[in-house]
């Protein structure tokens, strides 16, 4: 390789997973299918990004498919969106959902010319032209251990050198199974860029030398993965002296969004009443897009039973999917335990008393919160906020 400015300009992926079943969408008929749809246009997308960005390359981290579940359409899918990118190299690490195995579609089938699929056996790829060593560490088996980071060792300082690795990063979790990496190692190695995948939510600039990134996934896939998802379009700029510089991008792609809620119903005597909480809680939502669990909070009318199905049935023509979970309590019945000689009658009639004889109605407020609150303490031995 001649001494001279290289620059490579890349699109890091991970955590596709294509072909997911989508178990926790189950109960909605035709929504896991729909989702496994968006994924497909999520990859598509991808790779429309790969040719508006003009890239280089096109690294993708891991869980591009998911092994026990993807079907040899879904691979020629791949494939096809492959063969869109002729001029670009694509180099794949296996994950844990899509490990290199006996079986795997990754031994079997004939990908496309551009792919390079990285092994233990065969851990870097040299795209001469582009001045760039690839490297990975991927999994072999559904579980993996220590890494097999000992093979990794850049061959020329002066070629741009990747990294990319599907598994866990400074995490002392006792016996990880899921390829552990410490940053301090993989400093030691001189890559130049670190491209992650395992984890599902991005994080960016880790290491001593700010240069290990994991994109997340671009779509999301579960509860755990709320706000924004996509890839990271960078570039990597290396003197002839061997300084690189490094810019990176986010790029949002995801189709549909995850978002958890509480919606608080004290008070509440009926389902149409607990309905209309939660329509004032998401008016104004993109509610075509959004994978929405409401945690219903607070206390019910004594006797009052929320019919779950009946509520999530309701909203079913105006939420893409819609989870209710029930954490309320019955109200409390003052009355009742005002007249209790012990402890909890004596707390109620102070309150009552102090609630009555109050003049400013913000206090009558908070002295009726402290009232719950106080309650609750001496029932439960904890509290939830109002």
């Amino acid at each position: 390789m001649c001494d001279k400015v290289r620059v490579l300009k890349f699109l890091h992926c991970a955590d596709i997973h294509l072909d997911t079943p989508f178990t926790s969408l189950a109960n909605a008929v035709g929504k896991p299918s729909e989702r496994r749809q968006d994924l497909r246009q999520t990859f598509i997308r991808i790779i429309d990004v790969v040719q508006e960005e003009n890239a280089d390359i096109l690294l993708i981290s891991g869980d591009l498919y998911e092994h026990n579940y993807v079907k040899k359409s879904t691979v020629n899918f791949i494939n096809d969106q492959f063969n869109r990118i002729p001029g670009v190299e694509v180099f794949i690490v296996p994950g844990n959902h899509d490990p290199y195995t006996s079986g795997s579609y990754y031994r079997n089938s004939v990908w496309a010319d551009n792919v390079h699929i990285l092994t233990q056996d065969k851990p870097c790829f040299e795209i001469t032209r582009l001045g760039v060593c690839v490297y990975g560490l991927g999994f072999m088996d559904f579980y993996c251990g220590k890494p097999f980071i000992e093979q990794i060792k850049p061959v020329d300082k002066k070629a741009i050198n990747i990294l990319m690795v599907h598994g866990t990063l400074d995490m002392d979790i006792g016996n990880n199974i899921y390829n552990p990496v410490s940053s301090s190692e993989l400093e030691c190695l001189g890559m130049d860029y670190i491209a992650f995948g395992h984890f599902h939510n991005r994080f960016e600039g880790l290491g001593p030398s700010k240069n290990i990134y994991n994109p997340g996934s671009p779509e999301p896939l579960g509860f755990d993965e709320e706000g924004e998802h996509g890839v990271l379009v960078g570039t990597i700029t290396k003197d002839s002296n061997g300084n690189s510089f490094l810019d990176t991008e986010f790029i949002r792609l995801n189709r549909k969004f995850y978002l958890s809620m509480d919606v608080n119903v004290s008070g509440c005597g009926t389902d149409e009443q607990v309905i209309k909480r939660i329509e004032n809680a998401v008016r104004g939502m993109n509610t075509e897009t959004c994978i929405l669990c409401i945690n219903l909070t607070g206390y019910t009318e004594q006797g009052f039973n929320i019919d779950l199905q009946y509520v999530t049935a309701y909203f079913s023509n105006h939420l893409y999917y819609l989870k209710v979970l029930d954490n309320t309590a019955p109200d409390y019945d003052f009355g009742r335990i005002a007249r209790e000689p012990g402890l909890k009658g004596l707390f109620v009639r102070k309150m009552f008393s102090r609630i009555e004889n109050s003049k400013d109605e913000h206090e009558k407020k908070v002295l009726t919160k402290a009232l719950y609150y106080g309650l609750e303490a001496l029932e439960r031995g904890e509290v939830e906020c109002l």
